[in-house]
This record gives structure tokens, sequence and C-alpha cells, in this order.
């Protein structure tokens, strides 16, 4: 079957046939001859035949400029050319005709200025005949009275020069007029620069057209051609000043500067239309194309082997979809848009950011339609990761839709999928040069996982939140939750790239999802790898990335015990791990490495603090903890931050947990230890849904007694108070049905939270008959 044929069957709507009178003569009368003045029955089949003929061609019109075939390609490429092509056809037809209009008003006009500008010169001109006249006057006047009636007459005949008002005149209506003539001379230009464009369409595949094209748009506007059109009608506006001016304008200087505009002037356009053919010559992608570039480009060609033609660079393609994404509306052009962003690369420094609005918008208002929304989500998420330019208020968008928040762990499932075929491409090539390209799909993909790391709106990879508040984890499509052998890969990749700084952090941030060890195979070197990470000399993102890994791992590390050692890991093993927490909350040791965190940095400090807590719950951990410095960094920490919100929270209990040591906190003055114990109090009952409140519960009460002074240097009736009524505030969220409802659905035990309960009782008990024995003294 031919292609017109298939075109024809898979148009999607045909096009209406021209109507056709079918009004055919049905009997015998119908069929006599009829008036003179009627149309015979012949008359009636030419115009039926007429009518078809005329559909006919209409058909063959529609089918010659039809892009059916172009855009049934099934690839993503495919699709995306074929919509790229009609996009660009209707621009391009629009920004052609607009400025040709330009154009052609300039060159009307400046005709019709210039001609009515010439008139004025000419006029301006002396008059012989006033000569004649004056001679004519003197001859009758000899005639009549004799020779003596008139004066020497040799001086009628002598020069005397212009005055300057008619210098300065004659200057500027000569500048008015050259000015006209240059503003045609570039409507001209730029009708040739207008149809140099129109014809560099290409040819070859769809593919190729368009990549010129997009080439010759890209040099359109490096060069400001539309900004150079519009020159030409500044400088008749000038012209009409300058004419303006000549009418009324005095003349302050001699003649000879008549010539000297008239020269700058053109000298002026001589040196443009120079310097446009350079250009082209020099660069193909110049839309400043003549018949006189075309000639310069062959023969620099020639003979200074400078190439005159077209060269993609590795960045067309993504300008194509940026300008594609900028121009359109129509949502099946930015779903082809859409899925071909993270299919290409993308250059430094380029503004991105009114195409990834575009996408945002289309990401919002499509959540009924999958397939586009996925292809959206997916794209803004690559740019986060290129480094373009995206303004800083579309970076902090919040996308407060439950959509959002579910397709999360759909995009982060399929990144995390493409990371791990990656690396198994990794290992199994042979070939050196698909090396990096694996390597750099696979990073693309840890990357496109951190961006997605932020509950409510998309982040780039580096920002620090992701860190201490991002959440990675995802689930199958089935719902259920990966298991942690499938994280094997990742932890070889870790192993594997060692001293790659921005790989290490994206991938301990993604296997920090585990929320767990790895897996019996894989736990030992996952452990090695995060005690390599936590080193004194590693920048501070890979350190805090490791230390977000351990917290998230704490339950498991804290139920390890010398009777339950896993296979691989062993005391000593734990000890270094217990060294590199205390590291990783320290400043760099390295001075090659730029360091601005702090000494106290809250959200590094909250994690650490969550993890001291977690782990001293095990008696072992609890002496290696001790032992290893972190009870003098936990005091150093409540000194510093005795006014944070839940940091003292964790601190404190840690010590309620360690209180066989005896220390005191070691606060000067003493009242910031009452602030520090009435902040903590306060803060507690807003950690109701925080997984290890139950555990705390009864750690700050032991804590809080650990450190309550004596009744001889306890503090003022106004400070007990507020103790006792905020332990009562936490009393009664514990003791509310549905707090506990919420608890026990949450798998905690009912023995737990009654524990919790019965240790905030007895103490707010203790509380209040303290505070009965201070009103009573």
């Amino acid at each position: 079957m031919s292609t017109t044929t298939r075109n024809m069957e898979r148009a999607p709507s045909k096009p209406s046939l021209a109507p056709v009178d079918t009004d055919f003569p049905t009997s015998e009368d119908e069929l006599k001859p009829k008036a003179a003045s009627e149309e015979p029955a012949v008359s009636i089949e030419g115009g039926l035949a007429k009518n078809m003929s005329n559909t006919l061609e209409h058909i063959l019109d529609v089918l010659r400029g039809s892009t059916i075939a172009e855009e049934l390609g099934k690839d993503v490429n495919s699709k995306f050319w074929a919509t790229y092509k009609k996009v660009s056809s209707e621009y391009d037809d629009d920004f052609l005709e607009r400025a040709n209009d330009d154009m052609g008003i300039i060159l009307t006009f400046a005709g019709l200025f210039s001609a009515v500008n010439s008139t004025f010169i000419i006029g301006m001109q002396p008059n012989p005949g006033d000569t004649t006249n004056d001679l004519l006057l003197h001859l009758i006047k000899i005639t009549a009275y004799g020779p003596s009636a008139v004066s020497d007459i040799s001086s009628l005949s002598s020069f005397t020069g212009y005055p300057s008002s008619i210098v300065w005149m004659r200057t500027l209506a000569y500048a008015s007029l050259a000015f006209s003539v240059l503003a045609a001379f570039g409507a001209v230009l730029g009708k040739q620069w207008l149809n140099s464009y129109k014809a560099a369409r290409g040819s070859g595949s769809l593919e190729n057209r368009g990549i010129q094209r997009q080439m010759k748009l890209d040099g359109l506007e490096h060069f400001h051609l539309h900004t150079v059109l519009q020159a030409f009608l500044v400088l008749l506006q000038i012209s009409l000043l300058l004419f303006g001016l000549s009418l009324s304008a005095s003349i302050w200087i001699q003649q000879t500067t008549i010539s000297s505009v008239i020269i700058c002037t053109t000298a002026f356009g001589i040196l443009f239309y120079a310097g446009t053919i350079l250009v082209s010559a020099l660069r193909p992608d110049s839309p400043f194309r003549t018949p006189g570039s075309d000639l310069v480009g062959a023969i620099c060609t020639k003979f200074l082997s400078v190439s005159s033609t077209l060269t993609p660079t590795i960045f067309t393609k993504s300008s194509a979809i940026r300008w594609i994404l900028e121009t359109s509306t129509n949502p099946e052009v930015i779903e082809a848009a859409a899925a071909m962003v993270p299919l290409v690369q993308w250059p430094p420094k380029m503004d991105a950011s009114a195409a990834y609005a575009r996408l945002r918008d289309y990401f919002q208002a499509c959540r009924g339609r999958e397939e586009l929304y996925v292809k959206c989500g997916k794209a803004m998420a690559h740019l986060c990761i290129q480094p373009v330019n995206i303004h800083s208020a579309l970076l902090g968008y919040t996308f407060y839709i439950p959509e959002f928040r579910a397709a999360r762990s759909h995009f982060i499932r399929d990144a995390f999928l493409a990371g791990r075929d990656a690396c198994d491409q990794l290992k199994n090539t042979r070939e050196d040069d698909a090396k990096p390209t694996h390597k750099a799909d696979a990073r693309t993909a840890l990357r496109t996982m951190v961006v997605h790391g932020m509950e409510y709106q998309l982040s780039l990879p580096d920002d620090e939140l992701v860190i201490w508040y991002g959440d990675l984890q995802w689930r199958h499509n089935d719902g259920q939750e990966p298991g942690c052998d499938e994280f094997d890969w990742l932890i070889d990749y870790l192993e594997d790239e060692a001293g790659n700084d921005a790989t290490e952090g994206d991938a301990l941030l993604a296997l920090s999802a585990m929320h767990g060890l790895g897996s019996t195979a894989k736990r030992p070197s996952y452990i090695r790898s995060l005690i390599r990470c936590m080193g004194p000399t590693r920048p501070h993102r890979v350190r805090h990335a490791a230390l977000r890994a351990v917290s998230d791992a704490r339950g498991e590390l804290a139920s390890i015990t010398s009777n339950s050692m896993p296979q691989g890991v062993d005391a000593k093993l734990l000890d270094e791990l217990s060294s590199a927490f205390l590291t990783a909350t320290r400043p760099n040791d390295n001075q090659k490495i730029h360091d601005s965190i702090p000494t106290f940095h809250e959200d590094r400090d909250r994690r650490y603090g969550r993890l001291i807590f977690s782990l001293t719950k095990n008696d072992e951990w609890r002496q290696r903890l001790t032992s290893g410095g972190h009870l003098e960094r936990c005091i150093g920490l409540l000194d510093e931050a005795w006014w944070h919100s839940d940091l003292p929270l964790y601190l404190l209990t840690a010590f309620g947990l360690n209180d066989s040591s005896g220390k005191d906190l070691p606060f000067s003055p003493a009242r910031h230890t009452w602030q520090l114990l009435v902040n903590t109090w306060g803060e507690s009952h807003y950690r109701m849904r925080d997984d290890d409140y139950v555990d705390v519960m009864p750690a700050l009460v032991a804590a809080t007694r650990l450190n309550l002074p004596s009744s001889d240097n306890g503090p003022s009736k106004e400070w007990l108070a507020d103790l006792t009524q905020k332990v009562h505030q936490a009393l009664s969220h514990l003791q509310d049905e549905d707090v506990r409802a919420c608890f026990w659905k949450n798998g905690v035990a009912r023995a737990a939270v009654d524990t919790a309960t019965s240790s905030a009782q007895g103490f707010y008990d203790d509380l209040c008959r303290m505070t009965e024995d201070r009103n009573t003294t």
C-alpha cells in the first residue's frame, strides 16, 4: 500500500467535500428541453465534474502537507520531533509574516519620505533668477535715466558664501535623507535575512530538519535579529526628527558639514553591511545571511579552511525542548517535550525557569492523566539535577495535593530501579567506552531519588534540608516495602565509589530509606563504609548523610549485643562505629576542604541525640558510648542547646538511662538547668506522634529526678509550679484514650504505654507534694 493511501486511512478526520448539487432529473418532463434562459443538462454534469475536481485537488493539498506518517513514530524521539515540526512551522509562519510586513512598511515609507525630503532639499537651493532680475532692473534704470542712475554692478556676480542658517538647514535635511535611505537599505537586507531563515529548513530526517531549524533559531536569538529589524524603524524616526529640525533650525556651522555627515552615514552603512557578511561567513548560524554572505562564506571555506556548515552541539536538543516548552500551551506538545527532558544533556547556567514553570503548571493541572502527570514530574526532577538556573521561588513551591505525595513513591522507585539496572550494566559490560555512560546513568538515578526526598516539594539534590528532613522510602506496586537484600547493589556501589564525595552523599541518602544495616551478607561492608564516610577529613555533606543513615538504622543497631552479634561484625568494628558518631558531629579536620558547619548544628545534633538515646537502652552500647566520650559531648550540647526545642529531650533521656554516672548537669548559672527541664517537658507533649516517645517518658522522668535540686537549693515557687504544669500536660496526653489507641495501632505494646503513664503519674504526684511543702514552709 502506498504512503499516500496509508495517510488517507489513518487521518483522524476526513476533509469536508465541497457541496455538490445532487438534484438529478427523475421524470420525463424534467428531461424535456426547457426555456432558452435555462442551462442545459450538460452544464450540470460539467459543474459536478468541476466540483469533484476541486475536492480532489483540496484532498491532494492536504496530503502533501500531512505529517501523519511522521507522527506515527512509536518512540518518544520521533513523537517529539513530529510535534516540534508542527509547532515550529506555526511559529515561523507567524514570525516571518510579521517581520516581512514590517520590512514592507519600512520600504514603502522610506521611499515616499525620501522623495519628499529630496524635493525639500531641491527647494532650498539658491534661485539663479534673482541675479537676472537685478540685472534687468539696472538695465531699465540705465535706459531711463542714463549710466549715472546706477552704481557699479560688478558686485552682483560675486559669490559671498551661504549663510550659516542655510548650512544647518541643509545639513539636517541631507542627514534626514541619508537615514531614510539607510532604513530602506536595512529593510532590503532584512527581507534577505528572513528569506534565508525561511529557506533553512534543512533536509534529511525529521529530527535533522528540526535540529537545523533550531540552530538557525538559536542564531537568530543570539544575534538579536528582531532587535536589528526594529532598529530600521528607529532610523525612520530619526529621519523624521531631523527633517523637522531642518525646517526651523538655525545654521551654526560651515558648509563642509554636509559632506561629512553624508560620508559618516554612508561609511556606517558600508561597515554594517560588511560586518554582517563577515559574521555570517564565520558563524553559519547567524541570521544575517545575504547573497554576499554566501559568496564570502564559499571563499572562506575554499581558501581559509573555515567551516560554513551548521554543526549541532550537544545542547541543541535541550535548547529545542526549552523553546517548545516556553512557546506552546498544547498538552500533547507539552507531553512530548516532557518525555524528552530526561533524555538529553542540559547546558550549565541555562535559564530553565520558564520551562520548569510550564511543566509545574501542567503537573498540577493534569493529575487525572497519569501518563502526562508522570512525564511532567520526571521532567521537573531531571531539571533539578541539571546545572541549569531555576528561580528559587519555583523550587520552593509546595504541592499540597494528595497525588503528589502518592506519586513520590512511584518516582523514587523508578529511579531506584533505573540505578540498579545501570549498575548491573556497568558490571556486565566489557566495553570501556560504555562504562562512563552507565556510571552517569547510575548517578543521575540517585540524584533523581534525592530530588524527591521532601514530602511536598521538589528540591535541589545538594539541599541540606533533604539530609535532615527528607524521606526516600518507597514501596513496590503491590504496596510491599523493599527488603534489605534489594539494597545490596547500592551498598556495593557505595563501596566502589569510595572517595567520590558527591556520589557517596547521594548513595547514603538512598540507603537511609532501608532503616537498617543491610542484608546479612552486606552488613559488615555497609558498616565499614559508614565509618569511612564519617571520617574527620570527609566533607560535611558526606558525614551528615552517613550520620542520617546510621540514625535511621538506630533500632537495629541498638539490638546488637555480644550474644547476637551479626556475622562479620565484632566489638572492634562497633567501637570504630561509635568513634565515628563523635567524629561526624565535629568540624572537618581537612584544611583543604572549606567546612562552614559550626560547632553546634541543630539538625545534625538532633539526629545525634536521638541516636544516642536509642543506643543507651542497650547496656553494652551504654558502656561503649560512655568510654568513647559521648557523655561529655552530650553535656556540651546541653550547655549550648538548652533553649532549643526537642534536642534536650533526647539528651536528657540519655542521661536518665545513664544515671549510673551520678553526674548533674554542669550548668552555670543554675537557672539554666531549670529552664532546660521546663522547656523539655513543655516540648514533650508535642512529640506524642514520635515512634520512640513511650520509651522517652520513663527516661525523661529519671533524668529530671536526677537533676532535681534538693529542697534547700530548689527553685522558686514559680519555677516549680511551671514544671508541675508541664508534667501534668504530658500526663494528660498519655492518659487520653485516643492517644493510647493511636499508640496501640502503631504497634506500641500496652505494657510500655502503661509504664510511661505510671512513671509520669508518679513524678507528677511527687511534684505536687514538693509544691505543697513549699507553700507551707
